[in-house]
């Protein structure tokens, strides 16, 4: 006879809600995905419009997703190489139908928004079924829809492996009530979502061993299965070579092998080598949203060990922090853990206790708003561009045909992605954070840049068949930093093979075979700055600069 698990037990209740308080929460619940939705769908569209949205990793996925939409290999030449050898991301595949609708990053912002905020219906239908209160599923719902780290999720930039929170949320509700069907469905759509996720859906097979035996050996075979097949996927397309992400954890092993070797034998020596303010501060704004109730769930919150740990053992300093899209393995777990700590706690105590959780817990996602985007104090992600130079650089951007060929600045880049060339600056002239390799990761922290030689950039420039070049001065210059920037603009400048043919604010055109002096004369009339040397067009560009940096930035 099967062991009966927690959630079942917690199921059986002698009092069932009224129709009238169901119907009410359920209507509040949708009024609240609604909300959602409309808040950052507004955030996501004014980022885009403002060119604080890039080519890492906006610009990326759209080209991937237009190309797979128009029936082409995505093969995308703003990372220089098949998405699939960057990660295994099958779930663009579901994605590309939607640009026959609807020709527009906005159309993946809009899924990504929405796909995060429908995770609440699950999350709700599981409470509803461990605790029978409606009021107390709405208030989880309305906690998840809250909290920080998905936020900071939606607002940057996009990300196919989003679609794995919603979906590890379903696959719990369905567990719980055993609907093996859709339970599997979901687990294929998180197998969909990155080359990692198998290792997760394997936890989540032992976990699921405790409500049935079969489904949870099918559910680690699944797992294993996924993880070898994608894993493999980006090792064919990456010329037989392994990805160059296990340079992040080269301080434990140059391979997986090593690696995991490392963590067996060293596990006290390599976790209290974490113990950081910096990975202190990660967990306080993980756990602080949910009053800490995780902490009463181990069995759950393990399950986002292999997210967890490897943005702890990382070598690149974002996946330590709330603001990217490394959480997205580690939010449903930590929801849930909120839950089942929560239920815990409750049944220990009376109805007092109860009264006492659910008054804390709202404090305590209230007070955990301070964290999102919506209301946070600093933006550490890409700022925005002023509202007057957005709209004067978006009608110079409309001037580049649909099929030119284009060099593109970060946050002009998804402007420009519906193309099959469309490179970011100053690939392909001089390569920087180009392909899958240990160099290109190094390159996107700002390090181990090629040596720069001006007569070989000179020669690239003139031999390529480029067509446009698109430049915004006062944006972000990654994967360059400022001041290499502004070396390989001014030789961009003062290279005959291109020249300005459209010049605002912040925002500089150049086109292939155009007149070269006429565009440096708009340059000098624009900035004020003549311009007869070489040294007079670095002064010039740095003016020009400089007065795209005094506009006032819109209050946000």
């Amino acid at each position: 006879m099967e062991q009966r698990t927690e959630p079942e037990c917690s199921q059986r209740r002698t009092e069932r809600p009224s129709r009238f308080l169901q119907r009410g929460c359920a209507a509040l619940l949708w009024v609240g995905i609604a909300a959602y939705v409309i808040l950052f769908t507004r955030q996501s569209f004014y980022l885009y419009h403002h060119f604080a949205l890039t080519a890492f990793d906006l610009g990326i996925y759209d080209q991937a997703v237009w190309l797979i939409s128009r029936f082409h290999s995505p093969f995308v030449t703003v990372r220089g190489m098949n998405v699939f050898a960057d990660h295994s991301v099958p779930v663009v595949y579901l994605l590309a139908p939607l640009y026959w609708i609807w020709d527009s990053p906005k159309a993946i912002l809009v899924a990504q928004t929405v796909a995060l905020a429908l995770g609440a219906v699950p999350m709700y239908a599981l409470t509803c079924r461990r605790m029978s209160s409606p009021p107390l599923a709405l208030l989880f719902a309305l906690a998840y829809l809250c909290y920080p780290a998905m936020h900071w999720t939606n607002t940057f930039d996009f990300h196919p492996d989003v679609f794995a929170t919603p979906s590890v949320l379903a696959a719990f509700h369905f567990l719980s009530c055993r609907r093996w069907r859709p339970y599997f469905l979901a687990i294929a759509l998180v197998a969909l979502t990155k080359e990692t996720a198998g290792l997760t859906i394997t936890l989540l097979g032992l976990y699921a061993l405790a409500v049935d035996r079969r489904t949870g050996c099918i559910t680690v075979g699944l797992g294993v299965l996924t993880q070898l097949i994608a894993l493999g996927v980006v090792r064919a397309l990456n010329d037989g070579v392994p990805s160059a992400y296990l340079w992040l954890y080269s301080q434990y092993g140059s391979t997986a092998g090593e690696v995991a070797w490392t963590l067996v034998r060293h596990p006290v020596a390599v976790l209290s080598g974490l113990v950081t303010e910096q990975n202190g501060r990660y967990f306080f704004e993980l756990l602080q949203p949910v009053l800490f109730l995780p902490l009463l769930a181990p069995e759950v919150l393990l399950l986002a060990a292999p997210a967890l740990l490897s943005n702890l053992l990382s070598n690149r300093p974002y996946m330590h922090m709330i603001y990217y899209q490394y959480t997205v393995l580690i939010t449903p777990f930590v929801i849930i853990g909120a839950l089942t700590g929560f239920d815990r706690l409750r049944r220990w105590g009376n109805a007092f206790t109860t009264f006492l959780l659910v008054v804390y817990l709202t404090a305590s996602v209230v007070t955990g708003l301070r964290l999102s985007p919506l209301l946070s104090s600093s933006w550490p992600l890409t700022p925005p561009v002023p509202s007057s130079q957005s709209r004067e650089a978006g009608r110079v951007w409309r001037r580049v045909p649909p099929e030119a060929s284009v060099s593109a600045q970060a946050g002009v880049v998804p402007h420009l992605s519906h193309r099959h060339q469309v490179y970011l600056f100053p690939n392909p002239f001089y390569r920087v954070a180009w392909g899958n390799s240990t160099a290109a990761l190094k390159q996107q922290m700002g390090t181990d840049y090629l040596p720069y030689e001006p007569e070989e950039l000179a020669r690239s420039i003139g031999s390529s068949s480029v067509q446009f070049v698109a430049l915004q001065p006062h944006a972000a210059t990654f994967p360059l930093t400022y001041e290499k920037y502004c070396e390989v603009v001014v030789a961009f400048l003062g290279h005959r093979a291109y020249g300005i043919v459209a010049l605002g604010e912040n925002a500089i055109l150049l086109e292939r075979g155009a007149d070269h002096s006429r565009g440096l004369d708009l340059l000098a009339r624009r900035c004020g700055v003549q311009i007869d040397s070489n040294g007079g067009l670095g002064r010039a560009f740095r003016a020009y600069a400089a007065l795209a940096s005094n506009v006032p930035q819109d209050p946000r």
